[in-house]
């Protein structure tokens, strides 16, 4: 009876660490997710000026979450669309996901894949440099097998994406209301958000 009450103790001590560093991780993208608004809204109101619908912007978004490829693909899109021209460029830009992936392998590779998959899958430039850097700052303190944190990496990856779906979604809505946004200075966003991944690395 002992020993069950230690386990339950345990087990809730990990779940109350797992959502503090959950939490932590959705503290941490608050100035990323302020620089994702305005891009966000600029790849939904040019995606709406392209003739996508509120569906297939949320799909273009939700399914390829990686904001450089998915302003390419607007700016080389036509009607009919040149799907292979469209996979090669998007496959291209994102080629740099091969590498993002490739550094976190030492942290990875004893997890299982139920695990990996859907990290890999919500890796983008921001949610993988945040999470690399957590990593690298725990390594001398839990070592190389546990330095990568889940919760806190599964907490930036929800942020990041809920944001930027939402946010692209939105400019689709709001595109012919916007019209240009250009004008406003919204192209800043990107550089300004490097600027910051750059410091807290």
């Amino acid at each position: 009876m002992s020993t069950f009450k230690s386990s339950s103790s345990h087990s809730l001590i990990l779940n109350s660490q797992n959502q503090d560093e959950f939490l932590r991780g959705i503290k941490t993208t608050l100035p990323m997710l302020l620089g994702f608004v305005p891009l966000a809204l600029v790849l939904g109101t040019q995606a709406a000026q392209k003739g996508f619908s509120i569906v297939e912007v949320s799909l273009l978004t939700g399914l390829n979450f990686a904001g450089g490829s998915e302003f390419a693909i607007l700016e080389m899109w036509t009607n009919p669309p040149q799907f292979l021209l469209l996979m090669f460029i998007t496959f291209l830009i994102n080629s740099r996901h091969l590498l993002m992936g490739a550094s976190l392998v030492p942290y990875l590779r004893h997890l299982p894949d139920h695990q990996v998959y859907p990290a890999l899958f919500f890796l983008c430039d921001e949610s993988w440099a945040l999470g690399l850097s957590n990593a690298q700052k725990g390594i001398h303190q839990v070592g190389l097998r546990h330095a990568f944190n889940m919760p806190y990496y599964a907490g930036v990856c929800l942020a990041l994406y809920v944001m930027w779906v939402s946010v692209t979604t939105l400019g689709a809505v709001l595109g012919p209301v916007l019209g240009d946004i250009h004008p406003y200075g919204f192209d800043m966003a990107f550089p300004a958000i490097i600027l910051v991944l750059l410091r807290g690395m």
